[in-house]
């Protein structure tokens, strides 16, 4: 069994596939406590995903977040309940 927390496995998710050169996942969670989408004991829902990206091969911006989420669908599957993502190419 996985004992990473949602965190974890989103960076190792990340950098696996993207090999970012920047990588920053917040949790921003407890800004959303009380939603009511939300179960009051849901932890690790949102998230903030900042990636500056090196000559990525997919460099078109919806793309990317296209690529983003189906990899983290997982996640979505099992509480995740929203992204706010940053990605660049440099």
């Amino acid at each position: 069994m996985n004992r990473d927390s949602r965190k974890e496995r989103i960076e190792k998710t990340l950098q696996s596939f993207f090999s970012p050169k920047l990588l920053i996942v917040r949790d921003d969670s407890k800004k959303h406590e009380g939603h009511n989408q939300i179960g009051e004991h849901e932890k690790e829902t949102h998230f903030y995903i900042q990636m500056r990206l090196n000559d990525h091969k997919t460099t078109n911006k919806v793309n990317l977040h296209r690529k983003v989420y189906s990899l983290l669908n997982s996640e979505f599957s099992s509480g995740l309940h929203a992204l706010e993502l940053d990605i660049k190419s440099i």
